[in-house]
């Protein structure tokens, strides 16, 4: 059987979707890595290769008790 291949662009909408952020964050993504947004006509659209990757190197949360990574080296 084939895999499914998924689609290396989508609107914003679909990047929400797919990342679980808001319309507002992936602006603020977009500004800070080129290329992550493109123009096709009037409608902008998301890398989301380049979205996942970028998601991807973002730290882990911190969540409760959890020391800081300053605290840990110490």
């Amino acid at each position: 059987m084939g895999r499914k291949m998924s689609a290396r662009f989508g609107r914003i909408p679909v990047a929400q979707q797919r990342s679980g952020l808001s319309r507002r964050m992936l602006y603020e993504i977009a500004a800070e890595h080129p290329g992550l947004f493109r123009k096709a006509g009037s409608a902008t659209i998301v890398d989301l290769e380049m979205l996942d990757d970028v998601l991807s190197e973002l730290p882990p949360a911190l969540i409760g008790d959890q020391p800081k990574e300053e605290e840990k080296t110490a």
